[in-house]
């Protein structure tokens, strides 16, 4: 009776040691949010514009559009993966928080052949589809502003002004923002923009253009986090996460993960169109196009979007909570890999011991 009962102990305590590790293995990439719905631009299209002008072809269709502005997926695809939630992208290439910055795709928009692609747009016709969704389990992603500041930067807005094209763009993101709350959205994800002026689109210019492009972006985005602010303080039960791309972009320019950060992965002519050829090896290069970031950067803003909001979520937690399951879910890196090496050794020093006073009783 005694040898079943150590027997059965022992057989208790490595099970408990299987269903540690199980447990960490499974909640180490646990999703935050089931599905996500996505708006914005060319950074987070895959296949959205060429729906509406058909895929590109420069015989058969010329005013076509690729499937994706990158070499492979873009960031919100891999978040999605991470979380293994339902993605449903609505983004447009081309789109500004108002309109489209391409001029024959608005005049389509204008005279009602296409719907408006902007942000708002794209807001509105997610809203006329009224969706069904779980808004605990949804979470809402903006990415938008870049095509505001290139189209500012070429002259070819109706303002010549700094504050009046930024206050614009403002708007549109707010409006969009309202919509989708109004629907029952409560859990949003914004984006601020990359420096540009690092792109290979700017970074051969001179130093003061460099500068000021640098300097839009920045009054840009600090504009963005006014925005953001106001939303949280306007909208009851709203919860907006901020992702800075700024800061994280130049240190993964600055990182050295990336053997090229300053020219382009496709060949582009004098006239700036693309060749068809490459200039390298995909690994080496963290631009694909003037603008544009290769899959493998869209992979580590998803991995670094994952890491912020799971963060934040954990930072809204109950810190005072003694659950042993709380205190699982809200280990994740650091102090968590000594928690875990406790509770193993704990465990295999238990099933040590047991076998121990089993052979001295031999």
């Amino acid at each position: 009776m005694v040898k079943n009962e150590r027997r059965s102990t022992k057989i208790t305590l490595v099970v408990g040691l299987f269903s540690i590790l199980f447990l960490f293995t499974t909640t180490a990439h646990a999703r935050i949010y089931g599905n996500i719905v996505a708006f914005g631009d060319s950074l987070t299209d895959h296949y959205g514009l060429q729906a509406y002008l058909g895929p590109y072809d420069p015989v058969a269709n010329p005013n076509g559009a690729p499937d994706v502005w990158s070499d492979g997926d873009v960031w919100v695809e891999y978040l999605a993966d991470i979380w293994g939630a339902e993605l449903d992208n609505n983004a447009i290439a081309g789109a500004m928080t108002q309109g489209h910055e391409s001029e024959a795709v608005q005049m389509l928009s204008d005279n009602g052949t296409l719907p408006n692609l902007g942000l708002v747009g794209q807001a509105d016709m997610y809203v006329a589809s009224v969706p069904e969704f779980d808004p605990e389990e949804t979470l809402f992603t903006i990415w938008i502003g870049g095509n505001n500041l290139l189209e500012f930067g070429r002259g070819e807005l109706d303002t010549t002004e700094p504050f009046v094209m930024i206050t614009e763009a403002m708007t549109g993101i707010k409006d969009a923002v309202v919509t989708l709350y109004s629907q029952g959205a409560t859990n949003f994800l914004i984006l601020n923009l990359p420096d540009i002026g690092k792109t290979p689109a700017y970074n051969k210019r001179s130093p003061e253009v460099i500068a000021s492009v640098t300097q839009l972006v920045q009054s840009y985005n600090a504009s963005l986090d006014a925005a953001v602010k106001n939303l949280e303080a306007s909208l009851e039960g709203i919860t907006i996460y901020s992702f800075d791309v700024f800061t994280y972009f130049t240190e993964m320019i600055d990182s050295g993960v990336f053997v090229n950060v300053t020219d382009t992965y496709m060949e582009i002519d004098a006239e700036g169109n693309k060749t068809g050829n490459v200039n390298g090896d995909a690994e080496d290069y963290v631009f694909w196009d003037n603008i544009h970031p290769m899959t493998k950067a869209h992979k580590m803003v998803a991995t670094e979007v994952d890491e912020t909001i799971f963060s934040v979520k954990e930072a809204d937690n109950d810190s005072s909570s003694t659950c042993f399951i709380d205190s699982v879910n809200g280990q994740r890196n650091g102090n968590a890999d000594h928690f875990i090496f406790f509770v193993i050794a704990s465990l295999l020093a238990g099933v040590g011991a047991l076998i121990s006073n089993k052979r001295s009783e031999k």
